[in-house]
């Protein structure tokens, strides 16, 4: 379980405070919930079910600087997983924002990453869903970035632009 003052990733919402453990009445059943403040949003409270296993899947520790700077230098994050399917593309990335699995993401960021650079060397511009894909992938890998490593989002960003390679 997780301590009062932890940060942790919570899906899709990104680093997360645990600011309370809540006991509430269900149906006449009492039922504890984990209270998660996100990062950078005051008044925002997320109130998750300690006894729902889907949705304490959906927390994770934050990674350490180590763990982050193995995952950014892995060869599995280079591998070029286009899928020229618009519309299975869409679904597959649909899925893997929803998922928060990082090594993914990241796989996903740095494919759309060359095939942006690939659009542009070709006098192209990328889909405006692929757009769309990019800015919410970035936005939940900054957030963790920028904590582990104690930067502002805008420098996690570049961060991670740089280790990515974008122009690759």
């Amino acid at each position: 379980m997780y301590q009062i003052g932890e940060k942790v990733i919570y899906g899709i919402h990104g680093v997360c405070v645990v600011a309370a453990l809540e006991e509430r009445t269900i149906d006449r059943k009492k039922v504890t919930y984990l209270a998660l403040e996100p990062v950078g949003q005051e008044g925002c409270r997320y109130l998750v079910p300690s006894h729902n296993a889907v949705a304490m899947a959906k927390l994770r520790p934050v990674l350490t600087q180590d763990q982050l700077e193995a995952m950014l230098t892995a060869e599995d994050i280079r591998k070029n997983v286009w899928i020229a399917d618009e519309n299975q593309r869409k679904q597959v990335y649909r899925e893997l924002i929803s998922s928060g699995d990082r090594i993914r993401l990241m796989q996903m960021v740095c494919t759309l990453y060359r095939h942006r650079a690939a659009q542009s060397a070709a006098g192209r511009k990328n889909h405006l869903c692929d757009e769309n894909f990019l800015r919410d992938a970035e936005k939940l890998l900054t957030g963790e970035v920028a904590l582990v490593l104690n930067l502002e989002p805008d420098a996690a960003k570049q961060y991670i632009r740089s280790k990515l390679k974008e122009d690759a």
